[in-house]
C-alpha cells in the first residue's frame, strides 16, 4: 500500500524486527536463522538501530540514546550521500516481541512521527503481538500518544479465530480492484468473533487490568531479579514481560551488563515447565525468558505464577 501510494520503493524496518515469515516480511525482520538459506530477499530495505535501552547499539542507553538514534535517522534521510533513496515507509513493533520484548521509549516513537510526517513516509506500526490491550492500553502505539498511517492487526483481534486486519488512512486507499487479495479474505465467523471481542475488551475495561495486573506481575519480576543475579534486566508494557538472562562471570559489555547465558535461561524454562508453567523464550540468543498471560490473569493467580518462578530459580 504504502509502495503504491508513494510511488517509492524503499522501506526502513528496525534490527530486532519480526513481522512474519513470507519472503517479504523476512526481509523487513531482524532475525537471520530463517532468512540464511534463503539468498535474495526483498530489495529496497534499510535496516535501522532499535531503541534497547540494556544492549543500546549505541552503548549509551537513557536518554542520549534516544537523541543518538533520532539524529541518526535524521541524517541518513538527509544526507545526500547516504545511499538510501527516499523510502515509502517505516515499519516498526511499538514493543518487540521476538526481538527480546524490548518497549519503545515514547520520545522516540514522538521523533519517528515527526520525521515521517515531515517527508511523507508513511509510518507502519505492527501491533500484531503488541496490540489489542496487551500492553495496558488497546494499542502500544497510544502509550505515545501518536497516530500511524498504516496498522496490521491480528492474533489477538480474532478472539482465538485466525482473522488478520490492516487499518489505514483513508488517503492511502489507491489500489485498484484485486490488487491485493487472498483465499481467506471475508471469513464472516472469524470477523464476528472479532467485533465481539473488541466489545468485550471495550466494556469489561480490559486493558486497565491489564496494565494494572501487569504492574503487580513486574513487582514480582523485579523481587526475583534482586534475589537472582543472573537476571540482569526486567523490562516490558503492562502484561508483555521479559527478563534476560544473563551470565556474572561473563566479560561485560560496554555498557557494563554482562553477556547472555542462553543455557541457563533453558533451564529455568524447563524448571518452570516442570513445575507447570509455560514461559516462552526470545530475543537475542534466546535468552530472554517472555511472559505473555491471559488478559483475563486475576492477581491471585499472578501471585501463584510468581511462586513458581521463585521455586524454579531456587532449583537452578
Amino acid at each position: 500500500m504504502a509502495r503504491t501510494t508513494s510511488g517509492r520503493q524503499n522501506v526502513l524496518a528496525f534490527q530486532g524486527a519480526y513481522h512474519g515469515m513470507t519472503l517479504g516480511t523476512m526481509s523487513i525482520s531482524g532475525n537471520l536463522g530463517p532468512k540464511n538459506a534463503l539468498g535474495s530477499l526483498l530489495s529496497g530495505v534499510q535496516m535501522l538501530p532499535y531503541p534497547h535501552n540494556y544492549r543500546c547499539p549505541f552503548g549509551t542507553g537513557g536518554e542520549q540514546a534516544i537523541d543518538l538514534n533520532l539524529r541518526y535517522i535524521e541524517q541518513l534521510l538527509s544526507d545526500p550521500e547516504s545511499g538510501i533513496t527516499a523510502p515509502s515507509a517505516m515499519i516498526l513493533e511499538p514493543v518487540q516481541g521476538e526481538g527480546g520484548v524490548i518497549a519503545a521509549p515514547d520520545r522516540w516513537l514522538q521523533g519517528l512521527r515527526r520525521i515521517t510526517q515531515e517527508r511523507g513516509i508513511a509510518l507502519i506500526v505492527d501491533e500484531i503481538q503488541c496490540g489489542i490491550a496487551r500492553t495496558g492500553k488497546m494499542f502500544a502505539f497510544e502509550h505515545a500518544d501518536i497516530i500511524p498511517d498504516i496498522m496490521p492487526l491480528s492474533k489477538a483481534i480474532g478472539g482465538g479465530l485466525p482473522l488478520a486486519v490492516v487499518v489505514y488512512r483513508e488517503e492511502l486507499d489507491v489500489w485498484q480492484p484485486g490488487a491485493h487479495a487472498g483465499t481467506f479474505r471475508g471469513n464472516q465467523l472469524a470477523m464476528a468473533a472479532g467485533t465481539a471481542t473488541l466489545r468485550y475488551l471495550k466494556q469489561h475495561a480490559v486493558a486497565d487490568h491489564a496494565l494494572q495486573v501487569g504492574e503487580r506481575l513486574r513487582s514480582h519480576l523485579l523481587k526475583l531479579q534482586s534475589a537472582f543475579g543472573w537476571i540482569g534486566d526486567v523490562r516490558g508494557r503492562g502484561l508483555m514481560l521479559g527478563m534476560e538472562i544473563v551470565d556474572r562471570d561473563g566479560e561485560p559489555d560496554g555498557q557494563g551488563h554482562p553477556p547472555v547465558h542462553t543455557a541457563r535461561a533453558r533451564q529455568f524454562q524447563q524448571a518452570c515447565l516442570q513445575r507447570g508453567l509455560i514461559l516462552e523464550l526470545g530475543g537475542r540468543h534466546g535468552a530472554t525468558v517472555r511472559l505473555l498471560p491471559p488478559l483475563i490473569i486475576t492477581d491471585a493467580e499472578i501471585d501463584f505464577v510468581a511462586t513458581i518462578l521463585f521455586a524454579a530459580a531456587a532449583a537452578i
